[in-house]
This record gives structure tokens, C-alpha cells and sequence, in this order.
């Protein structure tokens, strides 16, 4: 673990390469830091960064992930760009450290160096917002991520709602600091949930580093993992929605059994999804709670009916957690 006080030394930049033909597009430029800043560090980086950076060099997003900060925009000198961040960070440490000291002096003046306060969701005006209000609604929802952590060995596991122009986290269970709250965004095109949004299949492996494929992709080298699994999720009408998705810095080894028990989660968050908000007559009928539950709970009953001497009995538990969770979810809807 570093011993860096919270005051992250820049280590260079991945710049993006030539770009072809002159139509504007979203550029990445990525600053490669020694340790994961703090939140207060990073208040003042968004405070003094707008809007310079949006005005001299077209950044539209600074997002963190993990230890890269993203700069994502219609970015036409990435050179230029990394020259201004450089001395942007020696201003912000400087910021940071008498923040700090005033801090020490007057603890009871300052809020600390904590998460700021996040704003209710219910009274939020952005209209992305709906969907994360939607999850957060649902007791059942931290269960199910942490359930579906358990299952695979991974240690993030996020409901993401995916759009043609926007990744956000809906719900996230992190055990890694991964960085992600509900309502924040990823870079979409960094993102294997947009390849999915496109082809609507299934994503996993155990080994990006070994992989044949995803060993030269560049989203696990990106934010740093190995091990992933994302499921596409569906509406009612057949409209994509998201994903429910679990990755870790470790490998790891699912079986199909896993595997299908990953996508019976994601089928229960999205049939709740429907459920909550389908509008009512539109020529189609709502489906129930009741009848969601029924569809999963036949899923289930195909899990169990699997060759009990193949399945590892860590697997049997999970089949034993997603039948109480099926069987809660349809006590409550009565």
C-alpha cells in the first residue's frame, strides 16, 4: 500500500495517436499518476481546471479510473494539453497542502478531506439520473450485486445503464476503490458495455493477459483487469438497457453454471426495472412482478435440475441464495 499523503505525482501521459481525416471526434488523453488522489484533491483539480481546459484545448470530461485520469474531448493538441495539466497539478498540490494545514489548525472549520456531499437524487434534475434513482429504489438490489461478487471472485460488480453516447453506474458493489458512485459516467468508447450495446451478446474471461482476443484489447490494460464478465440487459420490448457487469485485477475461473447464474441476476434486476416503471396503455400489457418472478423462478429451477455430482457445492449455495431471493422478491409482491 503507498505511503503517499494524497498528493499524486505525475509519471507521464498516454497520448492518442495520429487521428485519420478531419471530422471532430472524442480524443483520450490519459495522465499516469503514482498513487490515487484523494477527493479533496480532486474538488480542486475540477475547481481550477474549469474552464481553462475547456476553452484552451476542448476537454469536455476529466474522469478518474483508478490510478489514470481521462481527459476526454474534441482534443486537437494532446501535446499542448499534457504541458497546461503539468502545471495544473503543481497548483493543485500546492492548493491541497494549504487546505490541509488550514485544516489541521481549524478542524472544526472544514469539512475534511471526505467525499462531498452528494446531492438527493430525488430532487436531481439530470434526466440520466432517472435510471440510478430507479435502482437505488430497490432494497434487493445490494444483495444482488453482492451475491453476484460472490459467485464470480470479482470484487466490482456494477448495473450500468448504456446508451449510444453515455456509460453510467446505475448501482455498484466495489470492494477494490475501482472509484465509481452511482451517477457517474465511464468514457463510453473505453468500454466493452458499448461493444455489447452494439452485438448484444454475452462478454466474458477468466485471463485478459492471455486471452486471444482481449489480450490486445485496450480496455482491461486501461483500467487494469483481468477477470470480466458483462450481461446485456433487456427491456420488456426488446430495447437494450444496460448491462450488469463484474471485473477484478485477479483471474479468475467460472464455470457455465456461474456463468448462467450471473445472467439470472441480470434478468431479475432488469424484469424489476419493467416492472417499476412500464408505462401502462401502450397497446402492450405490463408485465407483473408476479409473472417476472415466475419466468426467473423456472430459471432457477434449470439451475437446480443440473447434475448436482458436477457442481462445486460453493455453486449449490449460490442456486440456494438466488431460490430465497426469487421467493422473497415474490412474497413482497404478494
Amino acid at each position: 500500500m503507498s505511503s503517499s499523503p494524497g498528493f499524486p505525482a505525475l509519471i507521464g501521459f498516454d497520448l492518442p495517436g495520429p487521428q485519420a481525416g478531419t471530422r471532430s471526434q472524442r480524443v483520450i488523453v490519459t495522465a499516469l499518476l503514482d498513487d490515487t488522489p484523494r477527493a479533496d484533491w480532486l474538488r480542486i483539480l475540477h475547481r481550477l481546471a474549469w474552464p481553462s481546459l475547456r476553452l484552451d484545448h476542448g476537454v469536455e470530461q476529466i474522469r478518474l479510473v483508478g490510478q489514470g485520469l481521462h481527459f476526454v474531448g474534441a482534443i486537437t493538441d494532446a501535446r499542448a494539453l499534457s504541458a497546461s495539466v503539468r502545471g495544473l497539478f503543481n497548483e493543485v498540490n500546492a492548493k491541497a497542502l494549504d487546505r490541509r494545514l488550514a485544516a489541521m489548525e481549524n478542524p472544526l472549520d472544514d469539512d475534511g478531506p471526505g467525499s462531498a456531499p452528494a446531492a438527493s437524487l430525488a430532487h436531481a434534475t439530470d434526466p440520466r439520473l432517472d435510471d440510478v434513482a430507479a435502482l437505488l429504489a430497490m432494497p434487493a438490489v445490494p444483495g444482488m450485486l453482492e451475491l453476484a461478487s460472490a459467485m464470480t471472485g470479482m470484487r466490482f460488480v456494477a448495473v450500468a445503464r448504456v446508451t449510444a453516447d453515455r456509460w453510467t453506474a446505475c448501482a455498484v458493489h466495489d470492494r477494490l476503490d475501482f472509484g465509481l458512485r452511482p451517477g457517474d459516467d465511464l468514457v463510453l468508447e473505453t468500454t466493452i458495455c458499448d461493444e455489447i450495446r452494439e452485438h448484444r451478446h454475452l462478454v466474458q474471461f477468466d485471463q485478459a493477459s492471455t486471452h486471444p482476443v482481449f489480450s490486445s484489447h485496450p480496455t482491461p490494460a486501461l483500467y487494469g483487469f483481468e477477470s470480466y464478465i458483462s450481461v446485456p440487459m433487456f427491456r420488456r420490448d426488446g430495447g437494450f438497457h444496460g448491462t450488469l457487469c463484474a471485473l477484478d485485477p485477479n483471474p479468475s475461473r467460472l464455470d457455465a453454471a456461474t456463468v448462467k447464474g450471473f445472467e439470472v441476476l441480470a434478468g431479475l434486476i432488469g424484469a424489476q426495472l419493467d416492472v417499476q416503471d412500464a408505462p401502462a396503455g401502450e397497446g402492450q400489457p405490463v408485465v407483473s412482478m408476479a409473472e417476472a418472478l415466475s419466468v426467473l423462478s423456472r430459471q432457477v429451477d434449470a439451475l437446480d435440475a443440473l447434475d448436482a455430482a458436477a457442481l462445486p457445492e460453493q455453486f449449490r449455495a449460490v442456486t440456494t441464495q438466488l431460490r430465497a431471493l426469487v421467493d422473497g422478491a415474490r412474497a413482497v409482491a404478494g
